[in-house]
């Protein structure tokens, strides 16, 4: 595919940020939260909100990527 080891490693290291970041909302959730989710499906939420905050780093990763790009633009 063409992408450089320095990328790969890059891009796991945010990945596991991503889900451990996502596992603490989860635990956050259990210990904090009101709800009744049962306790056996944490790892999923856990798993769930990792994806999902790697998601939104990804969009803001390349909106910040896209308005850099415009910035450079504009002055040359």
């Amino acid at each position: 595919m063409g992408f450089s080891r320095k990328t790969m490693v890059r891009e796991w290291i945010v990945l596991a940020l991503c889900l451990g970041l996502g596992a603490h909302v989860a635990l956050g959730f259990l210990l904090h939260g009101g709800q009744d989710w049962p306790i056996e499906s944490y790892g999923y939420y856990g798993i769930f909100y990792g994806v999902f905050i790697y998601v939104l780093v990804q969009i803001g990763r390349s909106l910040w990527w896209v308005r850099k790009g415009n910035r450079s633009t504009q002055r040359s």
